[in-house]
């Protein structure tokens, strides 16, 4: 009923358009396009055709327009497979030269938006992809057999991967199902960092249906970014048995739900999470244990529901973004599983006593290391030298998609931090020269930008730098008041300071 009004409205807003000669709207085109979504992509695409081309025999001047809202609408859509509606509009209305764009200079992003995603489109046939594994073995995707495939294209310094693989991981383990093959493709070229990071995440996945395969192609011969879109990372796609793409852009969760089953168990952990930890406001770490103790209190009774619990109890805790969840998977690691380690497999052991060590290094309220970097003149600089009252240190990568993000985030709070007396310092892990010295030129005045492109700092030996952002904030005495937060959480920090 309330779909039919929204037609019958927009229906009665076209005759009133051609009847008085005013424009369309974007709020009558919006509301068309939301009364398509539940259409096959066929369909839409169709649909969408259809009102392009009534516009254009209507008010030409306003096709253009309208086609842009369309392209936008369905790019941005949370819908699985409606990125294909749009790169749909781009080659049919825009890049074959039928309609202009009215920002010319918007053409190279929509040429890179419909190459990036055309080939790996859900629906269509896998693009060929052969890769080589640690030993140097070539791989043909498409030519391993398996009722399912997954694919994940990551990288081990982006955070959001670093969230995702031990979800993944813990799937993988508990997989229950038909074969399945899972390809997890390193997109950079570190293969020290690329075999230790596999090694400890990616260990102890003895699933009699599971096949998992380490690929990599460090030259980047295969094209796989533009096979697969792989514009930023993590990628993660569902294949089945005939390499048909059945699901991408996926999450852990969305893949578990699609592989059904058992598999969706951690998505329902994940949820019960969600449901008691935001009953908080404020969440606190003694929030954290409380809520942990009472789990162990009610669980010690049944020894396969105790590791069940605590196994994804930590898991949740570790790859959440809060500080007070990231402190209380520590206090889990420690009271309940580094502690009792007859319950645990030796992997998932570990696994956890390797997050120990890390989140040890550096803590809340110990003096940070120092480091000798160099500035963007060359110059020699220590880390803590030159502190104000407080000093924001930025662990970053310029690739680095969340890096970006809480970058963007940080600029408009540049005079906030200055009043509050934050000295920010930017310090690059990474190796792009050339690049770093043209990023560090447009920062913020007053910000530092350090590097360590001869590697003698130590960095990621003196600090907790697995994946970046990370976000320290310092005392003048060069005490550690925050680790690993983000920019809305130094935010709300302000004030207080």
């Amino acid at each position: 009923m309330r779909r039919g009004l929204i037609i019958g409205m927009l229906l009665l807003g076209c005759l009133a358009f051609q009847a008085k000669a005013q424009p369309f709207t974007h709020p009558s085109v919006t509301a068309y396009l939301q009364t398509l979504i539940e259409k096959p992509v066929g369909a839409i695409c169709a649909d969408v055709d259809r009102l392009i081309d009534s516009v254009g025999r209507q008010k030409p001047e306003l096709q253009s327009k309208v086609a842009g809202i369309c392209f936008d609408f369905f790019t941005d859509s949370p819908v699985m497979g409606h990125d294909a509606v749009a790169v749909h509009i781009a080659d049919d209305w825009f890049l074959n030269g039928k309609l202009k764009l009215e920002n010319e200079q918007l053409y190279p992003i929509l040429y890179t938006y419909a190459e990036f995603n055309r080939s790996s489109l859900v629906g269509k046939s896998a693009p060929a992809l052969t890769m080589d594994d640690p030993q140097g073995v070539p791989v043909n995707i498409r030519a391993v057999s398996a009722d399912h495939k997954i694919l994940f294209f990551y990288d081990t310094e982006c955070a959001t991967c670093r969230k995702e693989a031990p979800l993944l991981a813990d799937l993988l383990r508990n997989y229950e199902g038909e074969r399945l093959s899972f390809f997890a493709i390193y997109t950079q070229s570190d293969r020290e960092g690329w075999e230790r990071y596999a090694g400890e995440v990616f260990a102890g996945i003895d699933n009699p249906n599971v096949s998992v395969y380490h690929l990599w192609d460090p030259e980047a011969a295969t094209n796989f970014h533009k096979l697969y879109g792989v514009l930023s990372t993590p990628q993660l796609f569902l294949l089945d048995g005939q390499n048909t793409i059945l699901g991408r852009g996926l999450d852990s969760e969305a893949l578990a739900f699609m592989l059904g089953g058992e598999n969706a168990r951690a998505i329902q952990y994940k949820n019960l999470f969600d449901q008691i930890f935001g009953a908080f406001s404020p969440l606190t770490i003694n929030d954290v244990e409380g809520i942990a103790d009472a789990f162990a209190d009610r669980s010690r009774h049944d020894a396969g529901i105790y590791v069940e619990i605590f196994t994804h109890l930590f898991n949740y805790l570790r790859t959440s973004e809060e500080s007070p969840k990231q402190q209380g998977a520590l206090y889990v690691a420690e009271k309940y599983i580094a502690a009792e380690p007859a319950f645990w497999s030796e992997e998932f052991l570990e696994t956890t006593i390797h997050a120990l060590t890390r989140a040890r290094m550096n803590p809340v309220g110990a003096h940070a290391k120092d480091l000798t970097l160099r500035n963007r003149r060359g110059r020699l600089e220590y880390l803590l030298e030159g502190r104000r009252p407080y000093t924001l240190v930025f662990f970053h990568l310029l690739d680095c998609k969340q890096c970006q993000e809480e970058l963007s985030a940080l600029r408009p709070l540049a005079t906030d931090l200055r009043e509050a007396g934050i000295k920010v310092k930017l310090v690059y892990v990474g190796h792009e020269q050339e690049a770093w010295r043209k990023f560090a030129r447009k920062v913020p005045c007053g910000w530092v930008c350090l590097s360590d492109f001869e590697g003698t700092s130590d960095m990621r030996t003196l600090y907790d730098l697995e994946y970046v952002p990370h976000l320290y904030l310092l005392d003048n005495h060069g005490t550690i008041l925050a680790k690993d937060i983000q920019v809305a959480e130094l935010k709300q920090m302000l004030p207080l300071l």
